[in-house]
């Protein structure tokens, strides 16, 4: 006689879930810049893009970057591209994309940088900036948590202002030839699941420009510290899609 095991739906469904999340495990690459998210499915690439993918060239650079301004375990995100393991609720493309009536328009990371503790963007790093600068802002500012510095010469670039939003416990110290500013995830980059700093280069002593002036005033931040930008092309840009962080 056979016995037939029916199980509830709630326990099938839990069994689905495991089995796939699995599959994704074990389909991760070894390089944390090619790894498939864990949460959800992969993430697509919006059809009018400028940039089509995330090259080598690009990974190189947000590891340098990554090794600039974070502790041990930090991931840089300056070409455009978010890392693939954050939750599905954030795009993997923050890059230009190019609008309906033909204009180039400027994505949060266009010219910019994130930084996290971690692939999932969960984790907690130091936050550090280059030695150099002969004078910053004072106390973080109360909406984006930011502070600037300028620099007379910072990589390949003279006269840069750098600006860090999102700083937690602000402090300055000198660290191994960098320094110490606090850690990642200040005011308006505390989320559970998006704990990160923002940050800038703007050509000049600017201080803190306006948001408005931030876009034709910032370099990219891979050609500062790099050889050529690896996403330089002509902008015509006209709005910013810039969300909050």
């Amino acid at each position: 006689m056979r016995v037939k095991c029916k199980l509830p739906r709630a326990t099938y469904r839990s069994l689905v879930l495991v089995c796939f999340l699995m599959a994704l495990l074990t389909g991760a690459s070894g390089d944390p810049y090619e790894r498939i998210p864990v949460f959800g499915l992969p993430k697509k690439m919006p059809r009018n893009a400028l940039i089509s993918a995330y090259t080598h060239e690009m990974a190189g650079a947000d590891q340098l970057l990554a090794k600039i301004f974070g502790g041990p375990g930090a991931v840089a995100a300056a070409n455009s591209f978010e890392p693939t393991g954050l939750s599905n609720q954030y795009p993997l493309y923050r890059g230009d994309i190019l609008g309906d009536n033909g204009i180039v328009l400027t994505g949060h990371l266009s010219k910019a940088m994130h930084l996290y503790g971690s692939f999932d963007g969960r984790g907690e790093t130091s936050l550090y900036v280059p030695a150099g600068f002969t004078s910053h802002s004072g106390s973080p500012t109360t909406t984006d948590a930011a502070v600037t510095f300028f620099y007379p010469r910072l990589g390949n670039f003279s006269n840069v202002t750098l600006a860090v939003f999102h700083i937690a416990n602000f402090t300055i110290s000198q660290e191994g030839g960098r320094v110490r500013i606090g850690t990642v995830g200040g005011r308006g980059g505390s989320y559970a699941f998006y704990k990160h700093s923002h940050i800038e280069f703007y050509r000049g002593n600017t201080s803190l420009p306006s948001a408005s002036a931030r876009q034709r005033l910032r370099i990219d931040p891979a050609a500062v510290f790099g050889g050529a930008s690896t996403t330089a092309r002509p902008r015509k840009a006209t709005s910013d899609l810039r969300t909050s962080e």
